[in-house]
């Protein structure tokens, strides 16, 4: 007699479908973290670019206001004139009595309005287009700290100074060698700067910069300006004393620095006491700050030997869910606090403090 054994093979339709049921929601277990984490990990990239572009404005800034009034072995500065153009390009004599100010700032009144710079050369180039309502506009002032060897090219029609301890020299490259121009910058007269031993002074090349904020990244306008459907994109960019690459010619060139800044903002340490002029530095002050100024004038910032630099940087995209209301402080006067409009953008606010070691440096009085 023989014996019939039933075994089952395979799954029945209900174990099927409990096995299937079970891998979907593992698979939406895994697909959900997977999303949180990948959300995760784009918003802390963005606030690390955030911080990154945050701190690298603020110290770009700061470590260029520590070198502004430096011209080499210049110890005395020619004496303050009264205002100097920022954007100046063609004159020599001009170029030279700027340095007299070494750093220049014009202030926005409020966040809502623009610095008033329309009535220097750099108007065409800070338009209402091109300048985002709010921030400061600070020129800067300063020689290379490379001293150029007599072997290296005068490159034609960039800007260079010559100084030894009490007397300076603006001149325009030539394509020459400093050599082959006689020690100087250019051959269009001998050199009157020279070193005690009679050798031609040290040659480095001339800097201005103007930091200014910008309301977008990438400018489609003329000189890379910004022009109605570019990006939104606020972005610290300053102009350059330079030959412009694209006509080669000498002109002041904007070049872009950092993406997501929103404001820029500064205070100024002046050192205006005592009043009278000391016989040792044969300056006013003794290189020590009295008062900080929001919005100091020229003779004021002949005077300056210091500055609180602030920040307010933002993402460059949007975080969804996210609304900003936060109040941001960026000084330290009535009038440096601005709210945020409720929008999706995250924001840091960053502050430095600086001492301009060259105009400072001059002042102190010697024990």
């Amino acid at each position: 007699m023989f014996r019939i054994h039933n075994h089952q093979r395979g799954l029945s339709l209900i174990e099927l479908m409990i096995a299937m049921l079970l891998g979907l929601l593992i698979m939406t277990a895994i697909g959900s973290l997977f999303i949180a984490s990948s959300r995760s990990h784009t918003e802390l990239q963005k606030s690390a670019s955030q911080i990154e572009n945050g701190r690298y404005a603020i110290e770009t800034i700061t470590e260029d206001l520590k070198h502004a009034g430096f011209y080499g072995r210049l110890a005395i500065l020619p004496a303050f004139t009264g205002t100097q153009d920022p954007c100046e390009t063609s004159s020599t004599a001009t170029l030279l009595a700027a340095i007299a100010l070494p750093v220049q700032t014009y202030r926005a009144a409020n966040f809502a309005s623009r610095p008033s710079i329309s009535t220097t050369s750099c108007g065409t180039l800070l338009s209402n287009a091109n300048l985002a309502p709010g921030s400061d506009v600070i020129a800067i002032r300063r020689g290379d700290t490379h001293t150029m060897a007599t072997t290296e090219t005068a490159a034609n029609g960039e800007v260079y100074i010559q100084a030894n301890s009490i007397l300076a020299d603006i001149r325009f490259g030539n394509g020459n060698t400093i050599a082959a121009n006689g020690g100087a910058a250019n051959n269009a007269a001998a050199p009157t700067v020279l070193n005690k031993d009679l050798t031609p002074a040290d040659v480095r090349k001339y800097d201005v910069h103007v930091y200014f904020v910008a309301p977008c990244s990438v400018g489609s306008g003329a000189s890379g300006k910004c022009a109605t459907g570019d990006d939104s994109i606020p972005t610290l960019k300053r102009l350059e004393l330079k030959v412009d690459p694209s006509t080669n010619s000498r002109a002041m060139v904007i070049v872009p620095l950092v993406e997501g800044i929103e404001y820029l903002k500064a205070e100024w340490g002046i050192d205006d006491q005592p009043t009278t002029v000391n016989v040792s530095t044969r300056l006013t002050g003794d290189g020590i700050v009295d008062s900080y100024v929001a919005a100091p004038n020229d003779a004021q910032m002949s005077s300056a030997v210091a500055a609180k630099v602030f920040v307010l940087a933002r993402n460059t995209e949007s975080t969804n869910g996210h609304v900003d209301d936060k109040t941001y402080t960026l000084g330290t006067v009535a009038g440096t606090t601005t709210t945020a409009t409720n929008d999706a953008f995250k924001r840091h606010a960053f502050a430095n403090e600086v001492r301009f070691m060259n105009q400072g440096g001059r002042k102190e009085v010697p024990e």
